[in-house]
């Protein structure tokens, strides 16, 4: 905002001052004011261009200036006899003066606004009513006089009850606390809106508020006035019987407690001034919440589980078991999300009912995965834990369309803390190996993992996951789907043809498998960057092979890990690529990367991707807002589009945080000249809501299903 024409045109004097007292700036109110132009003053030491034969005088003024800037508090002469030479009506002139602290962005005081007030007509009827007040004889000039003072007396009360409105009607709530026992002095309609419209005013804190008492915050009160030194608080939690003879509620306030001081410096009241912020603060707590826990089951997602795991007091050893459903993948396919999303919400029920210790910690970490933290906990204890967990899924039934459907528990369990040596991070890793172990040896399952195991973990694991990618990749097993991205304003019938490319492998007997049975692998054993080139190189074979006409139409998502971004060697890759297949425009390719892989290795992400987008290629940042922790980042990445994670589209018009979270991700992309793509669109009526939130693009069965590229 432009303050300099606020600050010139104001109708009231003021001068700014450094802290030499040199004169800085001044309005035309001032130079008005003292008769003398700006030119004539900035520039020079106030006492300068002021002289006064007085010392008193200047000692007042003096004295003021030095303590605001020692104080950093404004100070108040009511009353100045000051001359100043020069001045238009050769009389003396009386001020009143208010001398205000100007602090730069650290806070330091490095000056001072003037701001003088010429009294000088009001002492002057002040004395003619002293000397006058005996008679009662009115002469043509004392009746003149008479009604000059009236029309300024009608001014003041004019000015005092604009003032006075103002004060009722500001949104936040004021009021003025008087003296030690804090007597209430003035109050504004917020003040009375907030501690239910009681008699408060005349009255002490402690009479007409009794329970705030055992709060603290008279405690806090008495503190400020003793010491002079002011309160702020930020969302303070409140009890307040708001409603006569009613129970007390929950309120949250911002407060702010000032201290009032008269001319020698003492404290004679404070003044209170803040907001009602329950409302706000209770969805920053609903958003803080949904961000930190899983949306399906309400269990702490990954991020918070391995905060939790940062609390642990005790030393250990734990477990941690990994949980992996078997076969969920097989009815989340056959009857649907909708029947996959309830036997995860039976599954979580379960699971909860078990984790009966204070010690338990269970987390979703996304898909069909679980983790339990038991503390202090040995491994056989966890391994019994771990098959009573089996068991009890096995017996599970999930009843769907009249069709009764079950599932098995592969458990992975490693220790870490205490004689262990190892953190938690890793443990979490080898239990996660463990599960993969257990599910590659049958299903069903509990596999431990322990140092006397190690090398034969890690044969089968390389093995069973090395080799299948590998093969596939050699024998050119890689097979590319495609999934149509939908532009949800588009009315004009124009195929924009784009397209996300989705890669399965084909297995020796003409299975397919998903993403999941081979992107986890690939990105645990360091194949994950192998893998990404093998499909860039894929997508640029498929584009070089099609008419130019059609190469040139069609814009690709392609999907890339961060370990992949970021190595040293990809944008030589890339390069390398499009020398080979000339037919490939660098614009028509875009690269998803995922919002945690994006942050996870920032600065390396960021370098390689603005080398990438300096050829022309344009980047997606994929599943965004699964973590909630992104916007800040979000102006340090060059990205082009922003697909909201499916969590919160599937779950935008059931519940009210999705709706505000996928609102708040269109306006955020919007405001940065960034398009938006709303994943898992599974419903033809999502769409005319999606569009009316100003979401871009839409993708999702509804809109088109994957089919071979």
């Amino acid at each position: 905002m432009d303050l300099d024409k606020p600050f010139e045109w104001a109708p009231y004097p003021m001068l700014i001052l450094d802290s030499e007292l040199t004169i800085l700036a001044c309005n035309r109110a001032y130079e008005d004011a003292v008769c003398i132009d700006r030119q004539s003053m900035v520039g020079r030491p106030v006492f300068d261009v002021f002289k006064d034969s007085d010392p008193t005088r200047m000692q007042q003024l003096l004295a003021s200036f030095a303590h605001v800037l020692k104080s950093g508090m404004p100070h108040h002469i009511h009353h100045l006899e000051y001359d100043i030479a020069g001045h238009a009506k050769h009389q003396a002139r009386h001020w009143s003066i208010k001398n205000i602290p100007l602090a730069n962005d650290e806070g330091a005081i490095v000056g001072i606004l003037n701001c003088p007030t010429d009294i000088t007509e009001l002492e002057r009827l002040r004395q003619i009513h002293r000397v006058r007040g005996a008679t009662r004889i009115a002469t043509a000039a004392e009746q003149d006089e008479r009604l000059r003072a009236a029309d300024l007396t009608s001014m003041l009360h004019s000015e005092m009850n604009r003032l006075h409105q103002l004060f009722q009607q500001a949104p936040g709530f004021i009021c003025v606390l008087r003296g030690p026992s804090h007597i209430f002095e003035l109050a504004n309609d917020a003040y009375y809106q907030l501690v239910g419209h009681r008699e408060i005013v005349g009255k002490g804190l402690s009479q007409v508020l009794p329970e705030v008492i055992a709060q603290g915050f008279l405690e806090i009160l008495d503190r400020v006035y003793s010491t002079s030194t002011p309160f702020v608080g930020r969302a303070l939690p409140i009890l307040l019987q708001r409603v006569p003879e009613g129970d007390l509620e929950q309120r949250y306030i911002d407060l702010i407690y000032q201290p009032m001081l008269d001319d020698e410096e003492n404290v004679t009241g404070i003044f209170v001034q803040g907001n009602d912020v329950t409302e706000a603060f209770i969805l920053a707590q609903e958003v803080a919440h949904q961000a930190a826990h899983d949306f399906l089951t309400g269990l702490p997602n990954r991020r918070e589980f391995a905060r939790r795991m940062q609390e642990l007091s005790w030393p250990g050893p734990h477990a941690v078991l990994y949980l992996d459903i078997d076969h969920f993948k097989l009815i989340n396919d056959r009857c649907g999300h909708a029947a996959g999303d309830s036997l995860l919400l039976q599954v979580a029920d379960l699971l909860r009912s078990h984790c009966v210790s204070s010690g338990d910690i269970l987390a979703r970490l996304g898909g069909d995965e679980f983790a339990i933290v038991r503390q202090n906990c040995s491994p056989g204890a966890a391994t019994e834990f771990g098959n009573r967990l089996r068991v009890a899924i096995k017996e599970l039934r999930l009843v769907w369309e009249g069709k009764h459907y079950g599932v098995t528990l592969s458990v992975g369990i490693a220790s870490f803390g205490g004689a262990t040596g190892l953190s938690f991070e890793t443990a979490l890793s080898l239990a996660d190996a463990a599960s993969f172990i257990a599910k590659e040896a049958g299903r069903n399952r509990v596999q431990v993992s322990l140092p006397s195991d190690e090398d034969i973990r890690r044969q089968q694991t390389d093995l069973d996951s090395i080799t299948r990618l590998t093969e596939a990749m050699l024998q050119d097993r890689v097979v590319l789907h495609v999934q149509r991205i939908v532009d949800l304003h588009d009315d004009s019938g124009l195929d924009r043809s784009i397209f996300e490319v989705l890669a399965r492998i084909r297995d020796p007997m003409g299975g397919i498998l998903g993403p999941a049975g081979f992107i986890p692998a690939a990105e645990r054993f360091g194949l994950i960057e192998d893998l990404d080139r093998h499909i860039i190189t894929k997508v640029f074979s498929y584009i070089q092979a099609q008419p130019p006409s059609a190469a040139l139409r069609r814009t690709y998502f392609i999907n890339i890990s961060g370990i992949t971004l970021s190595a040293s060697g990809f944008p030589c890759f890339i390069r390398e690529a499009l020398l080979a297949h000339p037919l490939v425009c660098a614009a028509g390719i875009c690269f998803e990367i995922t919002e945690t892989a994006a942050l996870s290795h920032i600065e390396r992400t960021v370098d390689a991707m603005l080398s990438l987008t300096s050829l022309g290629f344009k980047f997606a940042l994929d599943d965004f807002g699964s973590g909630m922790a992104s916007f800040g980042y979000l102006n340090k990445l060059p990205v082009q589009y922003i697909k909201i994670d499916g969590e919160f589209i599937r779950t935008v018009f059931d519940q009210r945080v999705s709706f505000i979270i996928v609102e708040a991700i269109t306006k955020v992309a919007h405001a940065m000249n960034m398009k938006v793509i709303a994943e898992s669109v599974e419903r033809p009526e999502m769409i005319s809501h999606l569009k009316a939130l100003g979401v871009d693009f839409g993708q999702g069965f509804a809109l088109h299903r994957p089919e071979n590229m």
